[in-house]
């Protein structure tokens, strides 16, 4: 057998490549969720699945009922709990959701977003059954089940409705998502088709043959599977009624709700032929899952259509770059097609990169779902077609923003190729709005609407009979009417609900602007009980959890709820934690430890022997239950005893302050070896330099130090970070290869490792320690396209983008983080810390105060109770070091300044994560949680052991020599797609004033690891 040493480096590199892939085979495959996605937290999660899934469809006129019954089944024997995620088509409004509670089915009631978060939560703390629906990113929603007991089963039921669009000219659409990545035990589907008088087709099929037959006034169509993967959408075309009635209506209290249709085919006008087209592609990670072939056709047939232009190619991901030029003749544009086959996708997604150039028009095709930066596009004068095959996007925003520059949204998965094609080679006419009617309100379609074929309508009459004449054009200008007639004598239903079909049409409006209309959808979302991107919907267990949190239960606890109500007033109500009733307290105590000044004094040191003393260090903690007692302080520091092996002299210092803890087994020592030599201090000696910034790399940080003016020698805090290295095959195969060869390996590689965060966050390193900033930030940016809302996710991201200076990026990803989770004072401050890097100082401080002052429920104070103390040194620094600032209401006794030498904090991006912080003094001694006052005056924050720290250690006046900065790392009781723990640490250095920053940041992989973070030389 050759050995490769006989082997060249390259083929040395691609036999440790062809070993690499055949152990990362073994590793679990994901795919992006175009279809539902199950993620199930903790061990043996592969024990839990979607055993079955039944769908009932039901179709009056354009409107269509879903109902799907979803059956989850634990086969382990844990208690689980599982999220699902699953993306529905456009026009969809949720208003149904069940989950079964001590064996029968419970509805849900509606509930302020970030309100149904903190409940469901707080809730779930207590281990009982909360559930809890919400819309996320885009037209994505969201479940989170729990629990999910051994060997047992739960039941969710989802209902939504949906406007069916014109398929094609002749037909409307109804499509069901219906791909999942496991077999189902038994998946059914029913559908009824009702006021049709031309049976319904199947466009696109599951592997099985579905038909309709005629059954008494319908139209009916089932499949019923066992053991069945299904792996297609169903999609089938309802033939449109132009004899059907126009409109339907509701009396509501003497308002007369209508809903109806109208055609306005036949006014088209010709688009003028662009000599110049801009194409983006949106090649980031989540639009790798795009139906290319359904984008291709498409663009095949327009270039068919338009024979000879000039494309220019624009990628955009985390960066938004031209690509080449492309000459399109006689329709033959295989060059750029062939560009677009093999693009590789990789990245989040930066809106804010894009820009437009002086084409004709531009064909943008994309999800709509910017991961990176706020939504939203340049102003141009060119017309923008926004264009998508994605399962999962955000189609308001796409439709509304074509519509505002005179271009159309073109959803490939619901129109026919020949009627996408339409609306980029025709203008179309728009809805104008209505004539005048004082008795007419509350109208949608807002003005300004593209109207192509179908056109749907709703609004309030306050006669039972009224006419309504609509008004579309190509401009401003009317060029087709349409009469309307409202007679509620006639036209009033009970098989439909128009009130709230007229709530959903106003919400899709309100919400094409959500930033301006986000109370009054809200206020509607709650209301009708309509899922919007702030309102959920929620299942609590028993009628107390209803009356402690205030929310109005489902009808069949109505009465009880009033009831008890009446009888109990708010005397039931659970209690938000105010901080203001903390601050105080947390503020009194670290200003009475600041004052005390307190300075290490070293013991009297023994004679001078030639033989090393040996300094015992124990680890206590304590039981409750033990049977004997002894004095000495909880956690570990040193046995107070030095021992000299030649002549067996004692000295015995003065032990530190003592706490009484209990314990049964001895206490094992562990020993470290010391000299009698005081510590060395390294000192950096600056030549004659002014007030200025040195910088330098330090592991892959840069460092901050301070030279002070009029000094020919100062001393500098040296800080030594350890540099992020783990022990990652896929790290070894990255290194082993030539370096023009890494990124084409990398993607490679991340087959295997799609989902998996850990490993972006490996290879940005990878490429950062290697001097590629960009590349590196290009990597770990795919870490925000891996999750809809998942703010441990964006964490990550953000600690990162902060060590690395990307400080625009981090102040959006950590606004984001505060936005979904504006009950917890960590991200608020995470928050805060973002916008001081970039500068901000006065919004950092306000964003500081409001983290001081957030509210929660005192369920939750394991988690969030304690950050108190970390806030409020956040504040006084930022006073020390910022002397304008505006504190506003902040209380003036808060404003005395307590300058430290060296300040530490250590966060991390997971809920229920046991990770605590330990730094060892030059002097020896241990400070942790175990062990908060230290000989030198340090000074240590509460212990958290369920939410995300952080852990905050002090010292006023520092001892020379050296901080070792340790992680403790107690494992989590959250093991899921998010990854290991993610660590960053905080570091503040003063000397003669000046304060210098550096931040780390880690993953830990093994539970109880004790890994040196960095060490500080003072």
């Amino acid at each position: 057998m050759k050995s490769n040493m006989c082997l060249s480096p390259s083929k040395i590199f691609q036999v440790n490549l062809k070993l690499l892939f055949c152990v990362l085979l073994f590793s679990a495959v994901k795919v992006f969720a175009q279809s539902p996605e199950l993620n199930v937290k903790g061990e043996e999660a592969e024990k839990v699945k979607m055993s079955k899934l039944l769908v009932n469809v039901k179709v009056i006129g354009n409107i269509a009922y879903t109902t799907a019954e979803m059956h989850f089944f634990n086969s382990g024997t844990r208690q689980m709990e599982a999220e699902l995620i699953f993306p529905l088509p456009e026009n969809v409004s949720v208003s149904r959701y069940a989950i079964d509670i001590n064996g029968k089915m419970r509805e849900a009631v509606p509930v302020n977003k970030n309100k149904g978060k903190q409940v469901f939560e707080a809730i779930e703390h207590r281990r009982v059954d909360p559930g809890l629906l919400e819309k996320v990113d885009g037209n994505n929603f969201r479940t989170r089940i729990y629990p999910l007991m051994p060997n047992g089963e739960r039941i969710v039921i989802i209902g939504y409705e949906e406007e069916l669009s014109a398929l094609d000219k002749n037909n409307l659409g109804y499509q069901l998502v219906s791909r999942y990545p496991k077999k189902l035990d038994k998946f059914q589907i029913r559908v009824s088709v009702t006021g049709s008088s031309t049976e319904p087709k199947i466009a696109e099929r599951t592997g099985s043959k579905m038909s309709f037959s005629k059954w008494n006034q319908s139209f009916e169509a089932s499949i019923e599977k066992e053991n069945y993967q299904p792996e297609e959408k169903i999609v089938f075309e309802v033939p449109i009624q132009n004899n059907a009635p126009g409109v339907l209506t509701q009396d509501v209290g003497g308002q007369y709700y209508f809903y109806g249709n109208a055609f306005t085919e036949g006014i088209t006008k010709a688009r003028k032929i662009p000599s110049s087209i801009g194409l983006i592609w949106d090649n980031s990670l989540s639009c790798q899952t795009r139906d290319l072939k359904k984008e291709l056709d498409f663009l095949d047939s327009y270039f068919q259509k338009i024979q000879n232009t000039k494309v220019t190619l624009y990628f955009l991901n985390y960066t938004f770059e031209k690509q080449r030029e492309f000459i399109i003749s006689n329709g033959n544009w295989s060059e750029l097609k062939t560009v677009l086959e093999n693009t590789k996708y990789d990245g989040g997604t930066r809106y804010s990169q894009l820009s437009f150039a002086n084409h004709d028009q531009y064909l943008f095709s994309t999800d709509g779902l910017s991961s990176l930066s706020e939504n939203s596009f340049p102003k141009t004068k060119k017309p923008v077609f926004t264009i998508s095959s994605s399962v999962s996007a955000d189609f308001a925003f796409l439709n509304y923003t074509a519509s505002e520059t005179g271009g159309n949204f073109i959803n490939l998965n619901q129109l026919s190729t020949e009627n996408a094609l339409d609306k980029l080679v025709t203008t179309n006419l728009k809805f104008l709005g209505i004539k005048e009617n004082l008795l007419i309100t509350d109208f949608f379609p807002m003005g300004g609407t593209a109207v192509s074929g179908s056109f749907s309508f709703s609004g309030i009459s306050l006669n039972p009979k009224n006419e309504i004449t609509l008004l579309f054009g190509n401009g401003d200008d009317a060029v087709l009417e349409r009469k309307i007639t409202v007679d509620n004598a006639v036209q009033n239903t009970n098989q439909v609900n128009i009130e709230k079909l007229w709530a959903q049409k106003k919400i899709a409006n309100l919400e094409l602007q959500y930033d301006k209309n986000a109370q009054e959808i809200e206020t509607l979302g709650k209301k009708y009980g309509i899922i919007t991107k702030n309102t959920s919907l929620i299942v609590l267990e028993n009628i107390r959890d209803y009356i402690m949190y205030d929310i109005i239960p489902p009808a069949e606890l109505r009465a009880e709820f009033d009831k008890i109500k009446k009888q109990e007033h708010d005397t039931s109500l659970a209690k938000q934690k105010n901080n203001w009733e903390n601050i105080d307290s947390y503020f009194t105590g670290l200003n009475s430890w600041w004052k005390k000044d307190l300075k290490y004094v070293a013991p009297k040191v023994l004679p001078r022997s030639k033989n090393k003393k040996r300094e015992a260090y124990e680890t206590i903690k304590g039981d409750p239950d033990a049977v004997m007692t002894v004095d000495e302080p909880v956690g570990s520091g040193p046995v107070m005893e030095i021992v000299q092996e030649d002549n067996n002299v004692y000295s015995t210092a003065s032990p530190p302050r003592v706490d009484q803890v209990k314990f049964v087994s001895p206490v094992v020592a562990k020993t470290e070896e010391v000299t009698e030599d005081a510590p060395k201090i390294i000192e950096l000696k600056d030549k004659k330099v002014g007030s200025e910034v040195i910088r330098s790399e330090v592991s892959g940080l840069v460092v901050t130090q301070i030279a002070e003016n009029n000094t020919n020698s100062v001393s500098v805090v040296n800080v030594d970070t350890k540099t992020w290295n783990p022990d990652r095959l896929y790290l070894k195969a990255l290194a082993s290869a030539p370096k023009e060869k890494q990124y084409d390996l990398y993607l490679e590689l991340r087959k295997s490792q799609e989902r998996n965060p850990s490993f972006y966050f490996d290879v940005a390193h990878f490429f950062y320690n290697q001097g590629d900033v960009k590349k590196a930030l290009q990597v770990v940016s795919n870490i925000a396209d891996l999750g809809l809302e998942n703010h441990q996710l964006y964490k990550t991201l953000t600690y990162t983008l902060r060590q690395w200076k990307d400080f625009e990026d981090a102040s959006f990803t950590a606004k984001q983080v505060a936005k979904w989770r504006a009950h917890e004072p960590q991200s608020l401050r995470d928050y805060a810390l973002a916008l001081e890097d970039a500068g901000n100082y006065q919004e950092a401080f306000d964003q500081l105060v409001k983290a001081l002052e957030v509210n929660y429920y005192g369920e939750m104070s394991g988690q969030y109770q304690g950050v108190e103390d970390i806030i409020l040194m956040d504040l006084n620094r930022m006073l020390i070091e910022h002397a304008d600032l505006k504190t506003g209401k902040l209380d003036k006794k808060y404003l005395d300044k307590m300058p430290v030498d060296i300040r530490i904090i250590m966060n991390w991006n997971l809920m229920d994560v046991d990770l605590d912080l330990h730094i060892i003094e030059p002097t020896g001694e241990e400070c942790y949680y175990g062990h908060k006052v230290t000989e030198s005056g340090a000074s240590f924050s509460k212990d958290f052991t369920q939410g995300y720290g952080p852990e905050q250690y002090l010292i006023r006046n520092a001892v020379k020599g050296k901080y070792q900065i340790k992680s403790n790392y107690f494992g989590e009781n959250e093991l899921t797609e998010n990854g290991p723990a993610t660590v960053m640490v905080e570091i503040y250095t003063t000397k003669a004033g000046k304060t210098s920053k550096i931040l780390k940041t880690i993953q830990l992989g093994k539970v109880k690891e004790n890994d040196v973070l960095a060490e500080i030389i003072w």
